[in-house]
């Protein structure tokens, strides 16, 4: 009854109270300069946890007022009118005969969202919205009916490491699958990501750009000012090495046999459980090194590595200078870390751009399984990266570095270089212009128009 009031008091015209009550849930992303100018450009961010911090940094740049709506509003709008099961793949391309209640369904909803966006963008001044993902569910009919009203729909894509075949052979097919991109513009970090998006059809040239990753920016100027600095002298503090966790199902994702990461038959069950306990067991021996696990997030993945420390009979907090750190800032642990160990992660790309760290790569147990080949990330660029090929190796490595850092010679320093700017970022570290620009752009031709 609530929802047929709601949908019923929308589609009158009678507007202000669920746009008064959408305003209490909208939120500014405050600035550091807490600068809330309204005359700014006005860019509203739909399914915001998805960003990593773009955000800020866009509300940073004194370029953009940044408003975010959050997830489980937009859910709630969303589900005025959708069911509980929904047939995405059908959704985003619904068979003009056979879907015929999907495509009621999406005209029923476009009409409300109509209505209901006009009157909310223009009470919060909004100039253009702007989402994360080509393919988040969420996102899809918001962004088609803000560009048909008139404010331009802008996607940041988050996901762009298109470094592993059966990944590119994923999404290709997935965006082949979805209609034509009916927002404004797309913007991914590198060249490989707007090849992929450009042959699945999904969009034309001349509405995608590779402007970068705008929380690399940052970090790789600082990088280089570390890199050319001749006068650099070896700390001579505590030595530190990072092992940037992984899960069972990391980059496998798409086998569909491994749900959420964990799986105790598939995966890299043996490789997780051999890496971490070697990587444990080198801190037992070496009290006068820091030993940091990174794991990409907390919780469950923390208790995943407490128990295969335990059944090895490790216990973590028996170890002073052993410390699992899920919060820990990724950029911040690569500088202080004299090597690192990384696995399936843009990790190990990040930090092969520093001439001066050791950066380890475990190839063994699973990790060399044919079935699991086309899913190694990056594994033709090996190469260019410490490779362990057993446990022995990997202790070995981390050993040698810790006791004789080297400098990368300059030749292999530049690879790595092309090798993060095909994957990861441009080494100008000028990505905020680029985007400042082009947003800017393409919102004012929208509003020109």
């Amino acid at each position: 009854m609530i929802k047929s009031l709601i949908k019923a008091t929308v589609i009158s015209g009678f507007t202000w109270p669920i746009v008064y009550l959408s305003t209490k849930f909208i939120a500014d992303v405050s600035p550091i300069s807490n600068d809330k100018n309204y005359k700014k450009i006005t860019l509203l961010a739909i399914n915001p946890v998805r960003f990593r911090g773009d955000l800020e940094i866009l509300a940073n740049s004194n370029n953009f007022r940044v408003l975010k709506v959050p997830l489980d509003w937009q859910c709630k709008i969303l589900n005025l009118y959708w069911p509980k099961k929904i047939d995405f793949q059908k959704y985003y391309k619904p068979d003009p005969i056979k879907d015929q209640s999907i495509i009621r369904l999406q005209s029923k909803l476009r009409t409300f969202l109509k209505i209901y966006l006009t009157a909310l963008y223009k009470k919060l001044g909004v100039d253009g919205v702007i989402g994360a993902g080509l393919n988040y569910k969420q996102d899809y009919d918001w962004g088609f009916v803000s560009e048909e009203i008139g404010v331009p729909y802008i996607v940041l894509v988050r996901e762009n490491i298109a470094n592993s075949a059966e990944w590119r052979n994923d999404k290709l097919m997935q965006y082949e699958r979805m209609k034509e991109f009916k927002g404004s513009y797309i913007i991914v970090h590198n060249r490989s990501m707007m090849d992929l998006v450009i042959q699945s059809g999904h969009i034309t040239p001349d509405k995608i750009s590779s402007l970068g990753c705008l929380r690399m920016d940052k970090y790789v100027k600082k990088v280089k000012v570390h890199n050319d600095d001749s006068n650099n002298k070896p700390f001579t503090g505590r030595k530190k090495t990072t092992l940037f966790s992984f899960a069972h199902g990391t980059g496998l994702e798409r086998l569909g046999v491994i749900k959420h990461y964990w799986s105790e038959k598939h995966g890299f069950v043996k490789l997780f459980e051999h890496v971490h306990v070697s990587f444990a067991k080198l801190a037992m021996e070496n009290k006068e090194v820091d030993f940091i696990i990174k794991p990409k997030w907390g919780g469950r993945w923390v208790t995943m590595i407490d128990n295969v420390l335990r059944d090895n009979h490790i216990k973590v907090n028996n170890i002073d200078n052993l410390c699992i750190i899920p919060d820990a800032n990724v950029h911040d642990l690569i500088f202080e870390s004299d090597v690192i160990c990384a696995f399936q992660s843009t990790t190990m790309l990040e930090a092969a751009i520093h001439a001066d760290k050791k950066v380890i790569i475990p190839f063994f147990d699973e990790a060399k399984y044919i079935e699991y080949e086309g899913y190694i990330q990056s594994k033709d660029d090996y190469y260019l990266f410490d490779l362990a090929n057993s446990v022995r190796e990997f202790e070995e490595h981390i050993i040698e570095g810790l006791r004789m850092p080297k400098r990368l010679d300059d030749y292999l320093l530049q690879k790595r270089y092309r090798l993060f700017e095909k994957y990861v970022s441009s080494m100008e570290g000028n990505s905020l212009d680029k985007y400042t620009k082009v947003i800017k752009k393409v919102i004012k031709e929208r509003q020109c128009a």
